[in-house]
């Protein structure tokens, strides 16, 4: 059953974070629904599957399935009078089309039970891929077990002709992006295949395009396409997650949806192409050296809307505060991560939006407490946190010491910390982590530590830190300082104010599971129904749009910024 618990992640960033009823057609044991509903657990799912075994499983997982194939009438009667007269705004085909006798007409059936609006998202062989080309050039063309060539597959496309498909059934066809497997084998064979394609009168780049491609990932939508919107994003180097979160999950949000062209990357980024200019986003830029000013300025000459963002207080960092803040004064529009930092920024841009840091997806964490068997995980993980916890430090290798056979102890990052902690105690040690990899072990733990000393720069600091915790389902015992700002954190979080009270929480926890399970549960429905990326994407959206719209007096502003701040202070550039 491996085959159909898998996930397609390109097929997965295609469907939009906002859906709220998904019907997939070949659903598997649901693989792909939980995958999805990690992401947006709001969504209700739907599912056709047709090997009643998988069927079975899917049913933990989905909301409805229904069993058999969709080109059976009584199949689809079944789905119709379980559905009502409610309508799906997603529809799935992951590797299913291409099975079926008539993909054309099940593609029109099925667009009948769609919303207005409602994307139809696709994955399908390419038999225009280089593997098959190569075979046929050899004399060869031999079914398989699975693969391109799978012995059930009854239809076979290209790009052009999965596209005519779409649009034959009454679907606007938005993009069509190809999945490319073995990347150095098939450099190697398009370099080989396009001077023959070029023979017989193609294009290079069309050449180039279609043999790479192992499947097609199709999207197309119910109605008209809509206006799209290009967003691109520029991060720094990633270190402690702060990219992924201010820029990677927020970006890929945004992508999912059909209205949306979005690029992000670290360090340097390819502007979507497809849309007019929009938004460009620079996370943590200090906007100070004569080439990225100039960059900016040539971006906004060519009707690129700036924004700047920001999740810590600028003062922190020389390159902000030498430049006198043009990294806030010379863009259009600022974001940050919460109020108290957007008062500060607005000293300097009056256009300032709040966007608190969300959870993308829910990670897959143990049933059990503790999650590792008989002692209680405790996770200490964060940058820059030594004088935060050193005002603790007695009563948590105290604790360490005297509990040493009930607490096993989880550290990222922090050498100190990990050293400190007593020799006798169970301990794990890893290095920084990229941010998938951190979330990973987060989530295999049972409580965090989220020590904060009560400094200025500590004040403007957002709660990501338990944030991810509920996610991940565990129990941050943490300072007041910023994380009791929402009174609804008291329900999974554990303050302490004092040292004896960081010793007391601890105890408590590890002598319950009971209790730490609660939370827990507590801390990941709050997480799911409040702190996604999934509820947050349309009003993110909503603002870039804005933006846009406003765009011609946001450059009147940002112009008369930049010109007070030469007449203070005149920069080179």
């Amino acid at each position: 059953m491996t085959y159909y618990s898998n996930a397609n992640p390109d097929l997965l960033a295609k469907i939009p974070v906002t859906a709220r009823r998904v019907l997939e057609i070949g659903c598997g044991t649901g693989g792909f629904a939980r995958a999805y509903r990690d992401i947006n657990p709001a969504a209700e799912y739907w599912g056709v599957e047709l090997f009643a075994e998988a069927a079975e499983e899917a049913k933990t997982v989905l909301d409805e399935v229904v069993l058999g194939s969709i080109e059976n009438a009584s199949v689809l009667a079944e789905l119709d009078a379980r559905r009502g007269d409610r309508r799906f705004d997603v529809l799935i085909f992951g590797d299913v089309l291409e099975h079926l006798l008539d993909p054309w007409s099940i593609l029109e059936t099925l667009r009948q039970r769609m919303e207005p609006g409602a994307v139809c998202a696709i994955c399908i062989p390419n038999v225009g891929h280089w593997s098959l080309v190569r075979e046929q050039l050899l004399g060869r063309w031999n079914y398989a077990d699975a693969g391109l060539l799978d012995r059930t597959h009854l239809r076979f496309f290209s790009r052009d002709t999965a596209v005519e498909m779409l649009t034959k059934a009454g679907w606007s066809a938005v993009d069509a992006d190809p999945r490319i497997l073995w990347p150095e084998k098939t450099e190697a064979a398009i370099k080989a295949l396009t001077p023959a394609a070029q023979a017989f009168g193609g294009d290079a780049a069309k050449a180039r395009r279609d043999l790479s491609a192992f499947q097609w990932v199709l999207r197309g939508v119910n109605g008209p396409v809509p206006p799209r919107m290009a967003v691109a994003a520029l991060g720094l180097r990633k270190i402690g997650g702060v990219t992924d979160a201010r820029v990677d999950y927020p970006m890929a949000a945004l992508a999912s949806l059909p209205s949306v062209r979005a690029a992000w990357g670290a360090g340097t980024v390819v502007l979507p192409g497809g849309a007019d200019p929009g938004v460009f986003i620079l996370h943590r830029s200090f906007l100070a050296d004569a080439p990225m000013i100039a960059h900016v300025e040539g971006l906004a000459q060519k009707g690129w809307t700036i924004v700047s963002d920001i999740d810590d207080d600028p003062h922190h960092w020389p390159g902000y505060v030498n430049s006198d803040f043009r990294a806030f004064q010379g863009v259009h529009a600022v974001t940050v991560s919460t109020e108290p930092l957007a008062e500060m920024i607005r000293q300097w841009n009056p256009n300032v939006a709040v966007f608190p840091n969300q959870a993308f997806r829910l990670p897959e964490t143990p049933s059990a407490t503790p999650k590792g068997g008989a002692r209680m995980r405790i996770f200490f993980g964060a940058l820059n946190r030594e004088d935060d916890w050193a005002a603790v430090r007695d009563q948590i290798m105290g604790l360490a010491e005297d509990h040493a056979d009930r607490i096993e102890w989880v550290v990222v990052h922090d050498q100190g910390f990990f050293d400190a902690l007593p020799s006798g105690a169970a301990k794990t040690f890893h290095p920084t982590l990229p941010h998938a990899k951190f979330i990973a072990v987060l989530a295999q733990c049972d409580i965090a530590l989220l020590p904060l000393g009560d400094t200025p720069f500590n004040r403007l600091k957002s709660d990501l830190k338990l944030v991810e915790c509920g996610s991940a389902g565990v129990v941050p015992v943490c300072s007041r300082l910023i994380y009791d700002a929402d009174p609804a954190h008291a329900d999974f979080a554990v303050f302490a104010d004092t040292p004896e009270q960081w010793r007391d929480a601890l105890l408590a926890l590890i002598a319950s599971p009971d209790e730490v399970k609660r939370r827990r549960d507590l801390g990941r429905a709050h997480v799911s129904s409040r702190r996604m990326h999934a509820l947050a994407a349309p009003a993110r959206e909503a603002f870039y749009r804005e933006l846009i719209a406003r765009r011609e007096d946001l450059e009147r502003q940002r112009q008369a910024r930049i010109a007070a701040m030469h007449a203070l202070s005149p920069v080179t550039t």
